[in-house]
């Protein structure tokens, strides 16, 4: 798959600015704040529906304008698709090949982001991880995103109901109908992420191996907040998630808060047996991440047969040669990549490379 026209109307500080890309190395210099990063969000909310800065997608939209509109064309050897994604303030409309399409299905056009927020996916907080198996992993699982957004919204709705009880607007009682609701779209949600690890595990290790030339083991460890046991069935799962719910109903109650669910669960990466948060070096969790990040190229391939687009925001500085170059070795010939830079020095993509560069000035492009 690669990108092979792109249209931004009104998109953030871009007014009018179409590009016909190449299906290798596409490089966006510029000094910060001029629109490099606004490129790869275009890319990315055409690609996934999305988007990686903001859930507030109005935000997107010129602020001397009332609309937004993304133009792309996307190709493979064996289909082309065309998308038309028009933002206006409280909605947004998808089409492809002049169809309107809802959710993202596997099979659309595949991208993988690394931007430098993602070095922090094993430092940072639960949050992070729980994005990255919902919204990078979870792509990988038909119908994933369903039950999570129907989870999702019984949590919201339950914590204000525990809210009512508290306040003793409302009978105990009631919480059991909503109990039921969230333990049925909790044990799918959590049963897809114990499926989801099962299936990428084996790839991760076999592919941290060789980037660390056999010397570490890498492992993903899940860890439930209400203690599910793994290897369980759905309704096995389901039974726990209702026995450990009834067992805080009291504490719930009193912080008006759903406490334990897939919303509260986390994720942690081992190395040789040891956590890799605690005691990993800077370089080995870079290398985790770098993992993580060519996996996920992989799976694209493995799954629906075509490379996705891959968007590198301000990254390659960030690894050093040995881990920049294997990214490089993994993509080079297969993907096309947008990547950015405040300077074209010190990127090192060899001679041979396929590029164009491009200027970035002020919400304008133009090649270098």
């Amino acid at each position: 798959m690669y990108l092979k026209s792109l249209e931004l109307i009104n998109f953030r500080n871009y007014v009018r600015q179409i590009i016909e890309p190449c299906p290798y190395f596409n490089i966006l210099i510029g000094q910060n704040a001029q629109g490099k990063t606004n490129l790869l969000e275009s890319i990315y909310l055409a690609c996934t529906g999305k988007s990686f800065r903001t859930s507030r997608e109005r935000e997107a939209i010129n602020w001397s304008s009332e609309f937004s509109t993304i133009h792309c064309l996307l190709e493979t050897e064996t289909r082309e698709l065309k998308i038309k994604l028009q933002l206006y303030p409280g909605q947004k409309k998808f089409l492809v090949n002049e169809n309107t399409v809802h959710g993202y299905p596997l099979g659309w056009p595949g991208v993988v982001l690394f931007t430098p927020d993602d070095l922090l996916l094993i430092k940072g907080p639960p949050q992070e991880r729980r994005r990255f198996l919902d919204y990078e992993l979870g792509l990988f699982q038909p119908h994933y995103n369903h039950y999570l957004s129907r989870y999702n919204r019984v949590v919201s709705q339950r914590n204000n109901l525990l809210r009512e009880i508290r306040e003793k607007r409302t009978k105990n009682n009631t919480l059991q109908a909503w109990n039921e609701q969230l333990g049925r779209y909790g044990a799918k949600v959590l049963l897809f992420r114990l499926e989801l690890l099962k299936k990428f595990s084996p790839q991760l290790r076999q592919l941290h191996l060789q980037l660390t030339t056999g010397r570490e083991n890498l492992e993903l460890r899940y860890h439930s907040s209400f203690k599910a046991t793994n290897m369980c069935s759905e309704e096995e799962l389901f039974n726990q998630y209702l026995e450990a719910l009834n067992a805080v109903q009291e504490e719930e109650i009193a912080r008006a808060q759903t406490l334990i669910g897939p919303h509260r669960d986390d994720l942690s990466f081992f190395l040789n047996g040891v956590d890799a948060k605690t005691y990993g070096s800077q370089g080995q969790q870079r290398t985790i991440i770098l993992t993580l990040k060519i996996a996920q190229i992989l799976q694209w391939k493995n799954d629906v047969n075509e490379y996705p687009v891959l968007l590198l925001d301000d990254v390659l500085q960030e690894l050093d040669q040995i881990r920049r170059q294997a990214l490089l070795n993994y993509v080079t010939g297969n993907v096309q990549v947008f990547l950015t830079s405040t300077s074209s020095e010190n990127l090192k993509l060899g001679a041979g490379a396929n590029k164009i560069l491009y200027n970035v000035v002020s919400g304008k492009i133009t090649k270098a």
